[in-house]
């Protein structure tokens, strides 16, 4: 990849060098270690930023995951016979359908917030949260974040215990979603 703005600095500039090693960074495709999970409530998107800070600075909840997987969406299809035609079938794009959102972590003495959320919903506390996955780059910048909304948990899974093997304990918190959207990355971009 050739930028224009830096192909005339020699290979001897160390700003040159830096500057196009800072963009490559920026530019390729990040390290997927990279991310970054906030969730706040869905009852007033004005609060989100407020709930959100707080989430991040009195609840584990929010930021501290290993791993986050369900970034996926499908369309679905009907198809049709047509009469006369034995050829092929027509097909029609019907709806799109999102999968539950994943996130492990480690066991903490500090928060059992899955536990405690999923449990509060068997108990007639419902309380929906809107969220953004981000994904950042090796500067820590959000390089792509997606938005789902409404999300609820359906499944928590504690550490599988095994005195044979060794390993760090890691809980699951499973999320079902009313949508996931691909946050624009340019201000001109629409967003529902």
């Amino acid at each position: 990849m050739t930028v224009p703005f830096l192909a005339g600095l020699g290979s001897a500039s160390t700003a040159g060098s830096v500057a196009r090693d800072v963009l490559r960074e920026t530019t390729d495709p990040p390290i997927t270690a990279r991310f970054v999970v906030m969730m706040f409530d869905t009852s007033s998107v004005a609060s989100g930023f407020a709930t959100g800070a707080i989430s991040l600075a009195t609840d584990a909840l929010f930021g501290g995951f290993t791993d986050c997987t369900g970034i996926e969406m499908t369309q679905a299809e009907t198809k049709y016979s047509e009469g006369g035609n034995n050829g092929a079938q027509l097909r029609f794009p019907t709806s799109l359908t999102w999968t539950n959102l994943t996130l492990k972590r480690g066991v903490t003495r500090v928060s059992q917030t899955g536990w405690h959320w999923l449990y509060h919903f068997g108990q007639g506390k419902v309380r929906r949260m809107d969220g953004i996955v981000a994904l950042l780059d090796s500067l820590f910048i959000p390089h792509t974040m997606w938005y789902f909304k409404r999300a609820f948990p359906v499944k928590f899974t504690g550490p599988p215990l095994s005195a044979l093997n060794p390993t760090v304990a890691i809980e699951t918190l499973e999320l079902a979603h009313e949508g996931m959207w691909l946050v624009p990355s340019t201000p001109t971009a629409t967003f529902p």
